[in-house]
């Protein structure tokens, strides 16, 4: 695949579920299918790593303290331009009480969104995106061990530019090109619209078995000049092929809003109880120590905010 371009041609998505966001995800024939998006993730500038795509593994505490400081409320970098106010997503982390997919779903895809930054002046035009070792998992739930299911090493990452304040919108192709050392280069988001992105083929699970999803991706870009802001999610899927429809998939949440820049971060998100990740953590941090709260000073972004309500930690 190094080298390779691929576009993801126009169509019109389905109604929306929770988000009014559109997306389409192909399936492993290379048919194009409509996918919903409900979740989506966020970003972290302490865990840079300049070479080779990426960080491959948390190995600090602060580095661990950003991965709750992702996942929980008022804790958003900057906010999104061009996104519905009313949103849950708006302000950054959301979440359903209840994170786990319904008893007979059978898959889950991890995905990004990265949208203009909010209150920026300066075009995006001439910027692209990398986007690297993108990995889910999920947690089983008699045993608690966390299994790796989405790997970007071996799987596609696809996508499309929408416009998320418009229900039925056409979507804008997305130039993606696979790069020599596994990364991925997209475009950056158009003038009132965004990238959103996920691995192509599900991972799938047996029904029942699965109470938790993790989603670990790293980005950066390429223009120190761009404005942009990332978050991280995934949504849970009846079956690894099910088309879109409310009855098809649920979303398992979203992480805070992060602002890019061209040093590595890593996006994560993570369902359920902060208690209950960090008492059964994945492979990737594993070996830190991870914070029950966050503990970092920084609160919400300077400056207004384009949504109704600006949520305040807790």
């Amino acid at each position: 695949m190094s080298g390779t371009s691929h576009l993801i041609p126009s169509c019109s998505p389905p109604a929306a579920i929770a988000r009014m966001i559109y997306v389409l995800e192909r399936s492993v024939s290379g048919l194009l299918l409509p996918l919903g998006l409900i979740g989506i993730l966020a970003v972290s500038p302490k865990s840079a790593d300049a070479a080779s795509g990426g960080s491959d593994a948390v190995n600090s505490v602060g580095l661990a303290s950003s991965v709750i400081e992702q996942n929980s409320i008022g804790y958003s970098q900057a906010y999104p331009a061009g996104v519905p106010k009313t949103s849950s997503w708006c302000n950054g982390a959301s979440k359903p009480e209840n994170g786990e997919p319904p008893a007979d779903f059978t898959a889950v895809s991890g995905m990004a969104s990265i949208f203009p930054k909010f209150g920026a002046t300066t075009a995006n035009k001439d910027g692209k995106i990398l986007v690297a070792k993108g990995r889910t998992y999920v947690r089983l739930r008699s045993t608690k061990e966390w299994i790796l299911v989405q790997d970007q090493a071996e799987n596609e990452i696809v996508g499309a530019h929408f416009d998320a304040m418009v229900p039925k919108n056409a979507a804008v192709e997305m130039k993606i090109e696979v790069q020599t050392d596994g990364a991925t280069l997209v475009d950056g988001p158009p003038p009132g619209r965004n990238d959103l992105m996920w691995l192509v083929r599900r991972g799938g699970f047996a029904a029942g078995t699965v109470d938790s999803v993790y989603v670990q991706i790293d980005m950066k870009t390429t223009a120190p000049e761009m404005k942009v802001v990332a978050n991280v999610g995934a949504d849970w899927w009846r079956s690894s092929d099910s088309p879109h429809s409310g009855a098809n998939n649920r979303g398992a949440g979203n992480s805070n809003w992060v602002e890019l820049s061209p040093n590595w971060s890593t996006l994560y998100f993570f369902s359920g109880s902060t208690a209950q990740f960090v008492a059964d953590p994945p492979p990737p941090l594993a070996e830190s120590p991870l914070p029950v709260t966050a503990t970092s000073t920084r609160r919400t972004a300077a400056g207004p905010s384009p949504c109704l309500r600006t949520l305040a930690p807790r």
